[in-house]
């Protein structure tokens, strides 16, 4: 069983790799969709900075869109 370091150190791992496989696909979409993800994204921001940002990405990712 791994420690509670390696645990932690696995999900960066993990998340840094999904992270820039996500902005590769970011960079090869539209300027148009370019624009729609930001229009999307910016409300969450504004409304809860970084904490509300995640948790609409914990909705989105874990329990589908709202």
């Amino acid at each position: 069983m791994p420690t509670e370091e390696q645990e932690f150190t696995d999900f960066m791992t993990e998340a840094s790799i999904k992270a820039m496989e996500l902005r590769q696909k970011y960079n090869k979409l539209s300027d148009n969709n370019k624009r729609k993800f930001l229009q999307y994204i910016e409300p969450m921001v504004r409304a809860g900075g970084t904490q509300g940002f995640m948790n609409q990405m914990n909705i989105l990712f874990n329990t589908g869109k709202k």
